[in-house]
């Protein structure tokens, strides 16, 4: 039974980069079980060499709290506020532009969606005409998204 058990310890330790956390559960009869699934009252192994545990789903890793170097340039609250007021104009400028670009892929595509003379809705060309122009249309709306994404970060 020792080595059953030094085995399992070792196929443990050897496959420790694949996971992240091991565990000792010793139960009330003395019988010692190593898992990757927390139990009460197991303890937590650290193996040397294996990966550090990620944070649980929907927490923030803890960031490390080392201060700034003492030389580490500042910025003033005035120049920040400047700095933010560009980036906003910067970032409306931009917004501006991709509406009308949108508007104009809108109008694009009621243009492309008519028939030529001659061409029929399960032709090709104009298929991939339509195709083409909706997915310039998306890309547009996408970017006019993103944007405000980002003015709405700002505030």
């Amino acid at each position: 039974m020792p080595i059953v058990r030094l085995s399992l310890l070792l196929s443990l330790i050897l496959s420790a980069p694949a996971q992240a956390e091991i565990y000792k559960y010793v139960d009330e009869n003395g019988q010692v079980t190593f898992t990757d699934v927390y139990k009460k009252g197991a303890q937590r192994i650290d193996l040397p060499g294996a990966p550090k545990p990620l944070a649980p789903a929907g927490k923030a890793p803890a960031r490390a709290s080392t201060p700034s170097p003492a030389n580490f340039p500042r910025i003033d609250a005035g120049t920040q506020k400047r700095r933010d007021d560009i980036r906003r104009q910067v970032l409306q400028d931009e917004i501006d532009g991709e509406r009308r670009n949108a508007e104009e892929a809108r109008r694009q595509l009621t243009l492309g969606e008519r028939l030529q003379p001659g061409e029929r809705a399960n032709d090709t060309s104009y298929v991939n005409r339509v195709n083409r122009l909706r997915a310039a249309l998306q890309q547009h709306e996408q970017n006019v998204t993103a944007i405000q994404r980002e003015l709405a970060n700002l505030r």
